[in-house]
């Protein structure tokens, strides 16, 4: 994408191979955007961005985090991006739904150049995981400070979203559309131009009378909804020194607003020097999950050995498995693992803790293996969709294979039972975070799963953030109201497990005593 892009500069200014029936439209849009002189572009506002993959329920749109600043530098020659944004949470108390919990404020440094893309050191080290896969929000959050001399982060990953963004900006689109060898139609008053950059990736865009750039749509792979629409909207064009850009920007993924912008300021063709760190451009390929295993009793095994963790349990005929979380790689590797551990029986049931995307990231290998998903009522239609999402950007195995939904529902509480074990779910109530949070109680062995309302800190006695206090007051407050005998809770994030007193702690509650 990027030799390809750098290489057509030229010809891309002087429209030199624009066919006649684009010429009317781009250049229209060429001109009136003043493409020809944009080499570099800076501009700069506040609004909102999003936390993707983390709404309450499955009909909410994402959770919003207000930005004081946002900045992003662009250099159209070599085809790079710097994104800067200061994010703030004034209140202890996040905004109902997931994402990664902080506050005050938390900085944030996405840059893509090429082929390459990564994280520059925020001021901030990363928060106890929760963020998932996210778009223009990934997270760099928590509180303390990062030493000043921490590498570059690569984040390989996100190269598509953050290149398609790149030329997805309004002078961006008209130059890579007139490098690709666009194609358009008039719809309505207006024309449709559509293109394929990198020979993979579609663009289609909106251009009015006026040659201002109304909207483009283009679609990346996401592991769990597939190729998922990223559309982002203009509106109130005006003339920023010289250079006429939109003082409005609404990006949404997958149907709800990830980022909205409000313009204040815009520099044409400042100095714009992005160098790819040695660190990032060296970068091996990542390296093939690892799952551990540790067994909490009888044909129980806690999967940890990465960011996310499973649980395999054996019954008399067959395994169930508690979350495929991140994304297909990691749950082909936990399926492995169970099935080693647990040798000749099928996985007949997958139970996901909730709908958050960085918890169901594997959940379409559940449905190539054939299991029946166990979730809350409020997910049914959301997995069903899940199912048979295109995934022509990125072939996984279930769209291969087109295994079919099966889904059990659970409300307030559930049972799994092959008459010798039973394993009881029960949805959390009075937290913030989700709405169909499943605990999985084991009665037998007194243990007790499930993510985010509390990940112990790497030490005993260490304090949570603030916003991660009514969690954890949440977890404990379920408990007691289930009077659930709890001896070990095997939480989904952290490094070591943890008990009721700990939780309690945190809320800032006196255990009760039995």
């Amino acid at each position: 994408m990027h030799r390809f892009l750098v290489g057509a500069t030229c010809a891309l200014m002087l429209a030199v191979a624009v066919s006649a029936q684009q010429a009317g439209a781009l250049q229209t849009a060429a001109t009136a955007l003043g493409v020809a002189n944009v080499k570099t572009l800076e501009f700069s506002g506040s609004g909102r961005n999003f936390s993707l993959g983390q709404n309450y329920t499955p009909a909410d749109p994402w959770p919003p985090v207000t930005v004081k600043a946002y900045t992003a530098a662009v250099n159209f020659d070599t085809a790079s991006m710097r994104q800067e944004l200061l994010r703030d949470q004034p209140n202890p108390t996040m905004p109902r739904g997931g994402g990664a919990p902080f506050f005050g404020e938390q900085r944030q440094i996405q840059l893509v150049s090429g082929d390459y893309a990564w994280n520059a050191p925020a001021v901030a080290p990363p928060a106890p995981a929760e963020a998932g896969r996210v778009s223009l929000n990934e997270a760099l959050t928590s509180v303390g400070q990062r030493p000043p001399a921490a590498p570059a982060q690569p984040a390989a990953a996100n190269q598509p979203e953050r290149m398609l963004w790149l030329w997805a900006t309004p002078q961006g689109f008209v130059k890579a559309a007139m490098a690709n060898n666009a194609t358009t139609r008039k719809s309505g008053n207006n024309t449709e131009v559509s293109f394929t950059v990198g020979g993979k990736y579609k663009m289609v865009g909106i251009i009015n009378p006026a040659g201002q750039v109304e909207k483009v749509q283009t679609w990346i792979d996401q592991s769990i909804v597939g190729d998922m629409l990223v559309e982002t909207t203009y509106s109130g064009y005006k003339d920023f020194g010289g250079v006429m850009f939109p003082e409005k920007i609404v990006q949404t993924q997958d149907g709800y607003p990830t980022l909205e912008l409000t313009v204040a300021k815009v520099t044409l063709n400042p100095m714009v020097n992005i160098t790819v760190p040695d660190n990032v451009r060296n970068a091996p390929p990542p390296p093939a999950p690892t799952v551990m295993s540790q067994e909490l009793g009888k044909g129980t095994y806690f999967l940890t050995g990465g960011t996310h963790h499973s649980l395999a349990l054996e019954m008399k005929d067959h395994i169930v498995i508690v979350d495929l979380p991140n994304n297909q790689a990691r749950a082909q590797a936990v399926l492995a693992k169970a099935k080693e551990l647990i040798p000749n029986k099928p996985v007949k049931f997958v139970v996901t803790s909730h709908h958050h995307w960085d918890h169901l990231g594997g959940i379409r290998e559940a449905f190539a293996e054939g299991a029946t998903i166990v979730t809350h009522q409020s997910n049914k239609a959301f997995l069903e969709r899940v199912a048979k999402t295109p995934h022509t950007l990125g072939p996984d195995r279930q769209a291969m294979v087109k295994g079919k939904a099966r889904i059990q529902t659970i409300a307030d509480m559930g049972k799994l039972t092959d008459g010798m074990r039973t394993i009881e779910l029960y949805t959390m109530t009075g937290y913030e975070h989700t709405g169909d949070m499943i605990m999985v109680y084991l009665p037998e062995l007194k243990v007790l799963g499930l993510p985010d309302a509390f990940t112990p800190p790497p030490q005993a006695g260490q304090p949570v953030i603030a916003p991660a206090v009514p969690y954890a007051r949440a977890l404990y407050d379920n408990i007691q109201r289930l009077k659930l005998d709890v001896t070990t809770i095997a939480t989904f994030h952290g490094n070591r497990m943890t008990t009721v007193a700990e939780v309690a702690r945190a809320a800032g509650v006196a255990p009760a005593t039995n």
